[in-house]
């Protein structure tokens, strides 16, 4: 699991990611992580695709930055649903309060 032999060593790491990418205040909305089907390196978002099969026959590979995603084309939905989705957009977060301590594992 991401190179980690032990789950308590990977769930540590991973509470450090989160804290570090959102520093001391509100961390951007990345559409690479928040509308994509997969997303990581070309192998795994191929991967993923071809065990999709026929239902990604019409997705896109994109990369940014080093980053590889799988996404529905960008004018599958442009059309219909113009402006209906803009106001969800900025304000589909919720911040958890959560303990570190005290959180389940």
């Amino acid at each position: 699991m991401c190179g980690f032999t032990d789950l308590r060593d990977f769930q540590r790491a991973h509470r450090q990611w989160v804290e570090q990418a959102l520093g001391n205040g509100f961390a951007p909305r990345d559409d690479r992580w928040s509308e994509a089907i997969a997303v990581g390196s070309l192998t795994f978002v191929e991967t993923v695709k071809s065990d999709l099969g026929s239902k990604a026959v019409h997705r896109e590979v994109l990369e940014t930055d080093g980053t590889y995603a799988l996404r529905e084309p960008s004018e599958s939905y442009t059309g219909k649903f113009v402006g209906e989705n803009d106001a969800l957009t900025p304000k589909n977060t919720v911040l958890w309060q959560e303990d570190s301590e005290t959180a389940a594992t």
